[in-house]
C-alpha cells in the first residue's frame, strides 16, 4: 500500500477518535444551551405580561387543579401511558415553546424548563409535567408531578436527584410567581407500584420523579415535597458547565477536524493524479 495512503488512513483514524471523544461533551453543552434558551424565553415572555393577565392565568389554572380530584400517577416511561396533556397546561405556555414553568434545584445546580405534555420526545427534551397531575401553580390540595431522565449516556436533566435529602429546597417559577418546596422523603418504587395519589386538603405538594436502575432492576425514584414559605436557598452549584469560549471550541473542533480530513483527502488525490500524469509522460 502506498505510503501516502497509509498516512491518510492514520490521519482519518486520529481525527475520528478525537471527534468521538468530543461528542459527549458537545452533546452535553448543546443540551445545556437548549435548556438555557428555553428558560430565558419563558422568563422573557412572563416578564412581558402585566400583573392582571398573570393573575387571570393563575386563577384559571388553579380552577383546573380544583377539578382534578384524585391524581392517577402513571409511569411516563411506559409507552402506553405516554401521549396527551392537560389541555389547561396551554394557559401557562406563554412563550409558545411548550415550557410552562422553570424548575430550580440549587443544591444540584439545576435550572430546567418544565414542558407540558407526556411523551418520549418530551422526556428526551427535558423535564415534563405529568398528565393528570396538578398544574405547577400551587394551591390548596394541589399535587404537581414532574419527571425527567437521569443517568443517560450524556448528562441528563435529573442527574443527581438521589442526592437530595429531607429539608432540601427547590423552587418552581411559573409566570411571575415563585413557589418554594421542601423535600420530605425519597422513595423507590417499581413502575407497576405507581398508582392513585390522593389530594390532601390544605397541602400543596410536588413530586419529582426519575427512572433509576438498582441491582439490575428498573425502578422509579420519587422525591416527595411540600410547599413552604419562600426563603433564601443555599446554592451548592457543582455542575461542570464550560465557559462560553470552551463550549464554542468544542462545537468548532469537529468542523476543524472535518476540514483537515477534507484537505488531507484533496492532497492525497492531487498527489495520486500527479503521479499518474508523470507515469503517462514517461510512457
Amino acid at each position: 500500500m502506498k505510503r501516502w495512503l497509509l498516512g491518510l488512513l492514520a490521519t482519518a483514524l486520529v481525527i475520528g477518535a478525537i471527534a468521538l471523544a468530543l461528542a459527549p461533551a458537545a452533546g452535553n453543552q448543546y443540551r445545556l444551551w437548549r435548556e438555557a434558551k428555553a428558560v430565558g424565553d419563558y422568563r422573557d415572555a412572563a416578564s412581558a405580561l402585566d400583573m392582571l393577565t398573570c393573575g387571570e392565568l393563575l386563577a384559571e389554572a388553579r380552577q383546573a387543579n380544583a377539578a382534578l380530584g384524585e391524581i392517577a400517577l402513571r409511569d411516563p416511561w411506559d409507552g402506553d401511558a405516554a401521549g396527551g396533556e392537560n389541555a389547561e397546561a396551554a394557559l401557562l405556555d406563554v412563550a409558545g415553546s411548550g415550557a410552562i414553568a422553570v424548575l430550580e434545584i440549587p443544591k444540584l445546580g439545576l435550572t430546567l424548563p418544565v414542558y407540558r405534555g407526556q411523551s418520549a420526545e418530551t422526556l428526551e427534551q427535558g423535564v415534563e409535567h405529568l398528565q393528570g397531575s396538578s398544574l405547577p401553580v400551587g394551591g390548596d390540595g394541589a399535587h404537581c408531578v414532574l419527571a425527567g431522565q437521569a443517568g443517560g449516556r450524556l448528562s441528563s436533566p435529573m442527574d443527581g436527584l438521589e442526592r437530595l435529602m429531607q429539608g432540601d429546597l427547590f423552587t418552581l417559577k411559573v409566570l411571575r410567581d415563585t413557589l418554594t418546596y421542601e423535600v420530605e422523603a425519597l422513595e423507590l418504587l417499581a413502575p407497576d407500584a405507581l398508582g392513585p395519589m390522593p389530594v390532601e386538603g390544605g397541602m400543596d405538594a410536588c413530586t419529582l420523579m426519575t427512572a433509576v436502575t438498582q441491582d439490575g432492576e428498573d425502578l422509579r425514584l420519587l422525591v416527595r415535597s411540600h410547599r413552604v414559605q419562600r426563603r433564601a436557598i443555599p446554592l451548592e452549584d457543582d455542575t461542570q458547565v464550560l465557559p462560553g469560549w470552551a463550549a464554542r471550541m468544542i462545537f468548532a473542533a469537529p468542523l476543524v477536524l472535518a476540514g483537515l480530513l477534507l484537505l488531507a483527502l484533496v492532497e492525497g488525490f492531487r498527489r495520486l493524479a500527479g503521479r499518474r500524469k508523470v507515469k503517462r509522460l514517461k510512457l
